[in-house]
């Protein structure tokens, strides 16, 4: 870790014990009434009644959570390239937000920059979804000019894609397409040459592709069906007409049934538009058809509403009725499963990097608007409170 962030110290020299929390441990499984002992940039312990030590900075969590730093699957910070990426500062630690994959904002010809400026630098950890396309995702397709990644299909050249892998391969942790009319040039072989080309360079390089679907010219029977075990399907409750749902009375279709069997990941993907109370309500509450992975796709466009950050997405479907374990086990360890960095992200155990988020569940009224400007008032919400980066502690500022 020490190479990563060159100028910076990876560890903390102070330690903590975090007393008295609800301890998730990032898997799903209920949670525990436990202290967390951290030091040396590690989680050292977590047990009942640990005993504090004479160096160590008291954390009293009691009535909060205590859980992994959280993972978003979903976002976009190739922050000072084009008009459409956020700060990564601004939706990562200070938000509880430890992990963040960027998802398809570099392309070939971009990456290279993204790594050097953006990635190395951070505070937070940063991982990438290259995009098909070698520029990248520049700007957003709704304003003028309107021209997106695929409009010009020489852009989707899998040799540069798998090129830039081979090269870079530290922080490249999948492949992303969008698939939609306008970022195509409204051309169906433009699509397909982007999706194609996408499922190509995943098989050369033997990582997972991160399908946007929406508004697409492309049936969603024949995406979903192209896609294969560890595949992400994302924006999977967007609110366009062709959503799976919408053309099954608001139940999940049987080629979306089949592909989660299958090992196919449906993440959350917020964002400006894929995130309707009218779609969400049937799919889950009705059907059972809850996310595997919860993530934002916080972008310029969103982060002042409807998205705002990662807890606001997770405070959703905890309205919603989404059991707090598996809201954390989608937001943290599952995420972490899905980018394939499982191995040092997302989970809350002994020996591991002290990746910590405190949360607390305030009880109240709370807005909670969706992507048409629906609002749904929730009787509460989850916050973060303080944040460990690699065992630096920050405290995360109030709403």
């Amino acid at each position: 870790m020490s190479g990563r962030h060159p100028g910076r110290s990876a560890t903390s020299h102070m330690s903590y014990i975090i007393q008295h929390g609800e301890v998730f441990d990032g898997t799903g499984s209920a949670s525990i009434r436990a202290d967390v002992r951290v030091g040396d940039g590690q989680i050292q312990e977590i047990g009942p009644s640990l005993p504090a030590r004479p160096d160590e900075q008291i954390i009293d969590a009691s009535g909060l959570i205590v859980a992994p730093g959280l993972v978003d699957l979903h976002t976009h910070v190739f922050t000072g390239m084009g008009d459409f990426s956020v700060d990564p500062a601004d939706v990562g630690i200070r938000t509880g937000v430890t992990t963040l994959i960027d998802t398809g904002t570099a392309g070939a010809l971009t990456y290279e920059t993204f790594e050097r400026a953006v990635i190395r630098p951070a505070a937070e950890d940063i991982y990438e979804f290259l995009c098909i396309s070698r520029i990248g995702v520049l700007q957003n397709q709704l304003s003028p000019p309107h021209m997106g990644e695929l409009a010009d299909i020489r852009f989707i050249h899998v040799d540069s894609a798998v090129s830039c892998i081979e090269r870079l391969p530290e922080f490249i942790k999948g492949v992303k397409v969008r698939l939609t009319d306008n970022l195509a040039d409204n051309k169906r072989e433009h699509e397909d040459a982007g999706f194609q080309g996408a499922l190509a360079v995943a098989e050369r390089t033997g990582l997972p592709v991160m399908v946007h679907h929406v508004g697409s010219l492309l049936t969603y029977q024949y995406v979903v069906g192209a896609l294969r075990s560890g595949d992400i399907y994302t924006h999977t409750y967007h609110t366009l007409a062709d959503n799976a749902f919408a053309m099954n009375d608001g139940a999940p279709p049987p080629e979306l049934l089949e592909a989660r069997q299958r090992g196919v990941v449906f993440d959350v993907g917020h964002g400006a538009g894929s995130f309707a109370w009218d779609v969400v309500e049937p799919a889950c509450q009705r059907h059972g058809f809850w996310p595997d992975t919860i993530s934002t796709d916080v972008h310029k466009f969103n982060i002042n509403g409807p998205v705002y950050d990662m807890a606001t997405t997770m405070s959703k479907f905890l309205h919603l009725g989404m059991p707090l374990s598996e809201i954390i086990h989608a937001s943290t360890y599952a995420a972490a499963q899905a980018a394939r960095i499982a191995d040092r992200s997302g989970l809350l155990a002994s020996g591991r990097i002290a990746d910590v988020v405190l949360l607390t569940q305030e009880r109240g009224q709370f807005e909670l608007v969706d992507c048409r400007g629906q609002t749904q008032i929730a009787s509460q919400r989850l916050r973060p409170v303080k944040t460990f980066k690699a065992g630096v502690l920050t405290q995360c500022p109030a709403p």
